[in-house]
């Protein structure tokens, strides 16, 4: 049973990423006024955005733990503890989604990973994953894609890598594995998006995901406290200031409704964690039917 100080922690820990997101932003912001681009806010409030974000997550990440890129992270706690035992069963031809800085590079450690494909769409972390990737031994299996998660995007970028033929396989049946690790709560169209994913995957491929979504407050599990206080949380800004992250998908329903169409997935291992809180998770691996 957690002390009421845990208990104030765990509801205002979304709050205090928020402030610091919020801090980014206002000033990027500011110094970009101070340029004499006074109408950039109107015309370039993507980009002021995404420089916000970018800042934000780098100071954030444990990849730049004692302003290294290349200094080993920090022992996991709390949902970081979840994703380690995932990304060893990363294996084959790996598509990551949202690598971000890297900081989940040196726990790619399967033997049978061939080559991986990263796709970060923020191209202000590239620099970070780059340093991250070389640092880990993983340079000649890893490449580097500028575009996001989506197919419009994502397919292209494939395409243009020389991982994706139309000719031969259309953006269907291409990797062993995808990973989708803190991402899918800021993909502009999940929906649309994890298809595309699904697709991608070869048949007896896995999805491996650690994804936060909206507290199960309804179930013996969640917190209606817990589903209040994301909501307060959305209504303050976080999509806003967290690079369009959303704290209420629910990113396990759209998962499994995906793979209907072929009778649902071969077989579903997912666990629901920290339920108590605005920023519970699931975890764990998705098989596409054989």
């Amino acid at each position: 049973m957690p002390t009421l100080v845990e208990r104030i922690n765990e509801l205002a820990e979304p709050g205090y990423l928020g402030v610091s997101a919020a801090y980014s932003f206002m000033t990027v912001m500011l110094e970009t006024i101070l340029r004499g681009q006074l109408l950039a806010p109107i015309f370039n409030m993507q980009e002021i955005k995404d420089e916000a974000f970018s800042r934000f997550w780098i100071d954030f990440s444990t990849a730049r733990a004692n302003g290294d890129p290349n200094a080993p992270a920090p022992e996991p706690a709390g949902s970081s503890l979840l994703i380690p035992p995932l990304l060893t069963h990363a294996d084959g031809v790996v598509l990551d989604i949202g690598p971000g800085t890297g900081t989940q590079t040196p726990l790619f450690t399967n033997p049978n990973l061939r080559v991986m494909y990263g796709a970060e769409p923020c191209v202000g972390l590239h620099k970070d994953l780059y340093a991250k990737v070389e640092s880990c031994g993983l340079a000649s299996k890893y490449r580097v894609l500028h575009c996001g998660a989506q197919p419009e995007s994502l397919l292209p970028a494939l395409k243009k890598a020389g991982a994706l033929n139309d000719e031969t396989n259309e953006g269907k049946g291409l990797f062993d594995t995808i990973v989708c690790i803190r991402v899918l709560c800021s993909v502009p169209t999940p929906e649309k998006t994890v298809k595309s994913l699904y697709d991608l995957l070869k048949p007896g491929g896995k999805m491996l995901v650690c994804e936060h979504v909206v507290n199960p407050w309804t179930t013996a599990k969640g917190s209606w406290v817990a589903r209040f206080v994301q909501a307060i949380y959305g209504l303050s800004g976080w999509s806003f200031f967290m690079g369009g992250c959303n704290l209420d998908r629910d990113t396990e329903r759209t998962l499994r409704a995906v793979a209907d169409v072929d009778g649902g997935w071969g077989s579903v291992d997912l666990e629901l964690s920290f339920t108590s809180g605005p920023l519970p998770y699931i975890s764990g691996t998705l098989v596409k039917r054989g």
